[in-house]
């Protein structure tokens, strides 16, 4: 896995104090890169600075965004965190030794992000449905909720784990299995990349006069991403789909001319 292609994403922080103990277990981890989404006055009152200890020029390069979409936009690859799910839309929530691999595969052709949420209630689902996985890292029953820089902190340590050379610590009653090796590395598309795509099949959609979901665009992009991030697309991959729905889209009549090949 390369860590220098991770970045830590904190949607809404509130507490600065918790986003420089963020920055300091990003540095114990080799996790350099932060970025905060929503928040852009978090660090004004230099509480975080008081918590980084060693890590206070991680601080000063933090990414702000205005929104997870910006945020992931350079991405391939993106970790949402939650301990429950309320959506059947959304993927699934899994445990760390079924998604750190994926980490390691897709950090070989671009940039990933590990995305957690606001510390009163954590990620939307929205926000949930733009990632390209869920993690749950598992606690005991009756206290699953974890502070945010604690969250941080572990999920870190798994990738490091795995960066490293450590194998995997694994459910009990959960077989050990081997990683693929001698595979080409693929360059996969980023998040940008993908919106673009669903932009089109929209405007396709709504020019034949197809409405996603009862009028909600938001639950398609949902299912739609989840779809697509099941199988394993390269760049090239994607390109091919924009151009064909970008064919489409030139068609007189799109209705009709669709409507003949059924």
């Amino acid at each position: 896995m390369n860590l220098q292609n991770l970045e830590i994403v904190l949607v809404r922080p509130e507490t600065p104090r918790n986003v420089g103990s963020v920055a300091r277990a990003g540095r114990n981890f080799g996790v350099e890169r932060i970025c905060v989404v929503g928040a852009p006055a978090i660090l004004e009152d230099g509480s975080a600075h008081a918590t980084a200890h060693g890590a206070k020029d991680i601080l000063d390069n933090i990414r702000f965004c205005a929104d997870l979409e910006d945020a992931l936009a350079p991405h391939v690859f993106a970790v949402g965190t939650a301990n429950r799910v309320r959506k059947g839309k959304l993927p699934p929530l899994e445990l760390p030794h079924v998604v750190v691999p994926e980490i390691v595969t897709a950090s070989r052709g671009g940039t990933c992000a590990l995305v957690f949420g606001p510390e009163s209630r954590g990620l939307t689902d929205v926000e949930l449905g733009r990632c390209t996985r869920l993690l749950r890292i598992p606690t005991q029953v009756d206290q699953p909720s974890l502070n945010l820089s604690q969250a941080v902190l572990l999920a870190l340590q798994e990738c490091w784990r795995t960066a490293n050379g450590w194998s995997q610590p694994l459910p009990p009653g959960t077989a050990q299995t081997d990683s693929v090796s001698g595979e080409s590395p693929v360059t996969p598309p980023t998040f940008a990349e993908f919106d673009l795509l669903l932009k089109h099949v929209e405007n396709l959609m709504e020019r034949t006069g197809f409405r996603p979901y009862a009028g909600d665009p938001e639950s398609f992009r949902m299912a739609a991403r989840r779809s697509l991030s099941r199988g394993r697309f390269e760049r090239r991959d994607l390109r091919t789909l924009l151009t064909i729905a970008k064919t489409l889209e030139r068609l007189p009549n799109l209705p009709c001319a669709l409507g003949e090949l059924t």
